[in-house]
């Protein structure tokens, strides 16, 4: 479009009254100055907002909303083109910031995602890597004695049987895992972090209990070498407990049952041996009193 260079042209404003006022016209840089003729100003139209609402050979209506409370007719047709490029620019300008505002947001919306996810997946490890066996230990153990309504067996009695009676016990699990059998409402297996085991006490009375039983350990031992049970129970951990945990404080941290590590068995046993003969199997029954 060829430049505009008149500084200003007449025009006739409208307001609430039907009477008619003779206005100056000036194009600012991002509004549409109207001002009386004495060079006072009475409106400024954003362009953004101005449409053109009739369009005569000899003059131009237009509004500055639409229900048009108010409208500027303007007569020099050059001004009417100037205007009309102007508003059509500014529309355009806002669209496309609308454009890479919207396409903003969603990158920061998925960035966010993806570093909270980023960051919250390495404090978790920094926390299992900072936690020391004895440390690991003592998690378990407050996980344990927050345990209420829940029935077991002698524990000290059973696992002081069974790692003095069952070298081959003894011997694969270096006395790393503590079996306690309970009363839990789901068949499934808990391990806590430190080697609590907890069993449902209703394997010992099944065919095969003692091939579970073994199976069980042996994945208890497979998550203890690999800190599986300590990351499970930091992954469970709210953001602000898990980051209170790393610079020192443990009181913001959760020690439900729920935490623990679940190991849950199909329904057909996949191994053929056993820790335990017939005679230690009965025992344990005894024990429990099963």
């Amino acid at each position: 479009m060829v430049s505009y260079s008149k500084l200003e042209v007449n025009g006739e404003w409208h307001s609430h009254s039907d009477e008619s006022t003779q206005v100056l016209i000036t194009f600012g840089s991002i509004s549409l100055n109207i001002l009386d003729k004495r060079g006072e100003p009475l409106r400024q139209w954003a362009y953004s907002s101005i449409f053109l609402k009739t369009r005569e050979p000899t003059k131009s209506m237009f509004c500055p909303d639409m229900e048009a409370t108010e409208c500027l007719y303007i007569f020099d047709c050059d001004a009417v083109n100037q205007l009309i490029f102007l508003c059509n620019k500014t529309q355009k300008k806002r669209i496309t910031k609308s454009i890479l505002w919207f396409f903003l947001i969603i990158f920061l919306f998925f960035s966010y995602i993806y570093f909270s996810d980023y960051f919250r997946k390495f404090a978790e490890k920094i926390a299992a890597s900072i936690t020391s066996a004895e440390q690991e230990s003592n998690l378990g153990n407050t996980m344990f004695s927050n345990m209420s309504d829940i029935s077991y067996c002698d524990i000290n009695k059973l696992n002081n049987y069974i790692r003095t009676s069952n070298k081959t016990y003894r011997s694969r699990t270096n006395n790393s895992i503590e079996l306690i059998f309970t009363d839990l409402e789901e068949y499934r297996s808990i391990l806590f972090p430190g080697g609590k085991l907890l069993v449902p006490v209703s394997i010992l009375e099944e065919k095969d209990g003692a091939f579970k039983l073994t199976e069980i350990t042996k994945l208890a031992m497979e998550a203890i070498r690999s800190k599986k049970a300590i990351r499970e129970f930091f992954s469970q951990q709210r953001n602000k407990a898990l980051l209170s945990y790393i610079f020192g404080n443990f009181t913001d941290l959760n020690f439900d049952m729920d935490y623990g590590l679940f190991i849950n068995l199909s329904d057909t046993t996949r191994t053929l041996d056993t820790f335990f003969n017939n005679n230690e199997w009965y025992t344990i029954k005894n024990i429990c009193k099963i």
